[in-house]
């Protein structure tokens, strides 16, 4: 009998069983699937491919007034889209009338929107500021798949007050955490206005922003449209996305295919120039350490960043002397782990197509073999970037990627050259891919780190995936032999991607010990890991209060690779909800087996967990207010033992919309750690502060100040920015770290540690 999946070609075989009768009624046994799998499946995956029929987008008779108000005759002559509720009850007809449209001509990808309201007063119409991203106000955008390889893909994004929010997507959505990039940005620009019952918009997108193929004349893409009500947490799209898959709204993979015709764009070259001026004070000690003495150092630079698109789908990007200034400082983070502190990539060169250069081991821990916050830092200072290249965009069938880039001595460190090359392609169908990458170091003084590796992702049936990832370094001073474990790293993971039904991940992962991949990150060095998840997930149905449930098992070991010794185990149960009015939440329970050969430090060495067997269990919970309301807050909770001692953790965000300009967020973050065998003890709080004013779309002025009791110190970042179109931008920038218990040391430290005030001016020419 054949066996399709959500009544779709997506995956169709013939499975052929046979009957035996032993000791009892009859059963069937599947003699032949595992063969179908492997052989016949591909070949259906591509005549699948075919078959579907794309939407044909229309090219309007008259042009497009664009004001964002889409009732001119050029938008008449199209047909809406059908829209069908995503949730809170999936399939049902949306509560309120939405008209979406799309169109095009030699330049630009149009998108336009009417969104009705039964009551008016339900339009929630918060936020100003570009790359706002909070579900406190309503939403209308576009997921655009421009390659249609149902993987990766590029979204743009409104609110009613007509803000600019887009971002990218890799690997089809499956880590939502670490799989959207909202800090890329591009040039395209969007109109609102108010009605009597809603608001309209229009979207215009130029085609030179975007990477695509076009062949026989023909270009090929996958959409949805998303419309988002915050007062009633409802969300309508088109197409029809099942709720079976956490943000499934973002998936490419469940995108529908339109089809444009003729596509010529122009292959603008963009150069944007940019001057910084300032001034910088910084307190250090003398040589003798009797006293601080204070340095004043005027700022002044300048540099360039260039664009152009080599064809339409290849693009190369050229910077001379990078700078960073207006990047928003890192959130404080307290270790109580054995494993190293991931922390993001905020630099909007290194975001722009950062899908390309992902090559991961473990979702969600970091581990990567190219990390790109290895370049320009150095011990958590900016080291000076001369300059870079960067090539992405797809040749024929494969995917490609290409950076080097040059920095500055900086201190002991010499000055450096980082390379990646990375590529990979299609198999089989549109959710599998092999591919391959590269990375190197080397450094002006003769030393280099050489890593490459090559992967692949094999989507099986329906929701079932096999990732293979294999990489290996070598640096100076030691020899590279292909088959030797000791420089590898080994991954192999099977997994069903679903949030409905059963699901589960499985995964092997080996890091051999002289495993170093010069710039990458890796949590933890040497270690064999085995890690399984089962979960069940349903939908209770549409008169219930929960919308979603899940109850899932994790449980891991890991062990030193060169000793064998055990080192981790661990095991978590737990409950996870969704409530239809858009709270959430979820229960823990942590199971832990450390064994420690050495004596681990905890927090700022403000603790220490001598060597031995240690088994300990705690508790967790979070909550979560639906951020559709003015006022919101998350709250997290961890108590139970913790190695010898017990720990007491508390994590809390309130934060409140005031009007559409004014937005307030705090942070708070305690943990109390008790080691009463020992009488050990120690707490440490972070509290932090962030405000955001919008006066209007294009002007924002924030303010992000922390201060951490592990380090004793105030570090405040404030930031003014005036954006008035893609490109030109006017950042005021000011900077500071404060000491506090300044008499913990002699000398006495003085109250600042260093503030810088600058003034960044960065503008684009379209050539």
């Amino acid at each position: 009998m054949p066996f399709c999946e959500n009544n779709s070609l997506i995956f169709c075989t013939f499975d052929l069983k046979i009957r035996f009768s032993f000791m009892g009624p009859k059963k069937q046994i599947s003699i032949l699937r595992p063969i179908t799998l492997l052989i016949v499946w591909p070949i259906l995956s591509v005549i699948n491919t075919w078959s579907q029929s794309p939407l044909q987008v229309t090219r309007p008779d008259s042009s497009i007034i664009f004001d964002g108000v889409p009732y001119e005759p050029a938008w008449q002559q199209i047909s809406p889209l059908q829209m069908i509720m995503h949730s809170p009850v999936y399939g049902e007809e949306p509560t309120e009338r939405t008209v979406m449209k799309i169109a095009y001509d030699n330049a630009f990808l149009y998108l336009s929107g009417i969104f009705d309201y039964k009551d008016p007063k339900n339009i929630r119409a918060f936020g100003k500021k570009r790359d706002y991203t909070m579900p406190s106000c309503d939403w209308f955008g576009i997921i655009l798949d421009s390659f249609y390889d149902r993987e990766n893909a590029v979204s743009f994004w409104t609110n009613p007050n007509g803000l600019r929010t887009e971002g990218t997507i890799k690997n089809d959505n499956n880590f939502p955490d670490e799989d959207v990039n909202w800090s890329w940005n591009t040039f395209w620009d969007v109109k609102t206005a108010f009605y009597e019952k809603g608001w309209t918009t229009e979207f215009k997108i130029p085609f030179s922003s975007l990477r695509f193929q076009v062949k026989e004349g023909l270009t090929g893409m996958g959409i949805i449209l998303v419309r988002y009500d915050a007062a009633t947490n409802e969300m309508s799209t088109f197409p029809a996305v099942p709720p079976d898959y956490n943000s499934g709204f973002m998936k490419p993979s469940l995108t529908s295919k339109i089809e444009f015709r003729g596509l010529k764009p122009k292959k603008p070259f963009y150069l944007a120039p940019y001057v910084t001026g300032g001034i910088g004070q910084e307190n250090k000690l003398n040589k003798v350490g009797t006293a601080y003495i204070t340095s004043t150092t005027p700022k002044f630079d300048a540099g360039m960043d260039a664009k152009y698109s080599l064809t339409h789908n290849l693009t190369a990007d050229l910077t001379v002397n990078t700078d960073f200034a207006q990047v928003e400082a890192d959130d404080q983070k307290i270790n109580l782990t054995r494993y190293s502190l991931y922390f993001p990539e905020k630099r909007m060169f290194f975001l722009e197509k950062a899908d390309i250069f992902d090559f991961s081991f473990v979702s969600g821990s970091g581990n990567n073999l190219f990390y790109s916050r290895r370049i320009g830092l150095y011990d958590g200072n900016p080291v000076r970037i001369y300059g870079g290249l960067r090539m992405t965009g797809r040749i024929n069938n494969w995917d490609v990627g290409i950076l080097d880039m040059q920095t500055a001595a900086y201190e002991e460190n010499p000055g450096e050259n980082f390379g990646i090359a990375r590529t990979k392609r299609n198999v089989f169908n549109n959710n599998s891919y092999v591919g391959g990458m590269v990375t190197s170091r080397l450094g002006m003084n003769g030393t280099y780190n050489i890593a490459y590796g090559i992967d692949g992702q094999f989507r099986i049936t329906g929701d079932e995936y096999l990732i293979v990832k294999m990489a290996q370094t070598f640096e100076k001073d030691s020899a590279n032999k292909v088959f030797d474990l000791s420089p590898s790293r080994f991954m192999l993971q099977w997994q069903r991607r679903k949030l409905v039904g059963f699901n589960y991940d499985f995964l092997y992962t080996y890091s051999g010990d002289a495993f170093n991949p010069g710039i990458g990150f890796e949590t933890k060095d040497n270690y064999q890991l085995l890690k399984g998840m089962l979960q069940y997930g349903w939908l209770p149905g549409e008169n219930k209060t929960i919308r979603l449930h899940k109850i899932s098992l994790t449980s891991y070991d890991l062990w030193n690779t060169a000793t064998g010794l055990h080192e981790t185990a661990n095991s978590m149960l737990t409950w996870y909800y969704e409530a239809k009015k858009g709270y959430w939440g979820d229960i823990n329970i942590n199971w832990f087996l450390e064994d420690l050969m050495d004596t681990l430090a905890l927090g700022n060495n403000q603790g220490s967990v001598p060597p031995g067997r240690y088994s300990f269990v705690y508790g967790s919970c979070n909550f979560s207010t639906s951020y559709s309301h003015a006022l919101a807050a998350n709250f997290t909770c961890e108590a139970g033992s913790f190695y010898d001692g017990w720990k007491l953790s508390w994590y809390a965000n309130p934060s409140a919309t005031i009007g559409t300009d004014i937005e307030l967020g705090l942070t708070y973050n305690l943990d109390y750690i008790n080691f009463p065998l020992r009488s050990t003890q120690f707490t440490n709080h972070i509290i932090g502060f962030k405000g955001l004013l919008t006066l209007t779309t294009k002007t924002s002025f924030s303010a992000f100040v922390q201060y951490n009791t592990a380090v004793n110190k105030v570090i405040a970042n404030v930031r003014f920015r005036y954006n008035p179109r893609e490109g030109n931008d006017f950042y005021i920038v000011y900077d500071e770290g404060i000491n506090t218990h300044n008499s913990r040391e002699i000398p006495t430290m003085p109250f600042s540690s260093g503030r810088t005030v600058l003034l960044k001016y960065t503008y684009t020419f379209r050539l």
